[in-house]
């Protein structure tokens, strides 16, 4: 396998690991949220870095320690990476047109009009 089809590959198992992380308050996880507004891998010293562009539903949300955890444990405990880097992002703004069809269908789920 070449080097970028195995980077490929691991592009797309980190992402969707990133599924396995939730959004405390709402229990949806952040990809189907539309917080992850990027994912890149770079090649740290040890192994790969996961560099994930993300935000939140509210910049004065308090829970970006539990999301951060949440990420290194389905990234870095699953052995995909072997380090993450969260840059948040502020702009754009997080708005309810980022939520995938999937996110919608759980949010509508719960109850909530998407």
């Amino acid at each position: 396998m070449s080097d970028t089809a195995a980077s490929d590959e691991l592009l797309a198992d980190v992402e969707e690991a990133m599924r396995d992380v939730v959004d405390p308050e709402l229990g949806i996880n952040v990809v189907d949220l539309g917080l992850v507004y990027g994912i890149n891998l770079e090649k740290g010293d040890s192994g790969p870095v996961a560099l994930i562009d993300m935000t939140l539903t509210s910049a004065a949300c308090p829970l970006t320690d539990v999301i951060e955890d949440q990420s290194r444990t389905a990234l870095v405990g699953a052995g995909l990476v072997d380090e993450i880097r969260i840059n948040w992002v502020w702009n754009p703004p997080w708005g309810p047109d980022k939520i995938t069809e999937d996110g919608r269908e759980q949010l509508r789920a719960l109850g909530f009009t998407v």
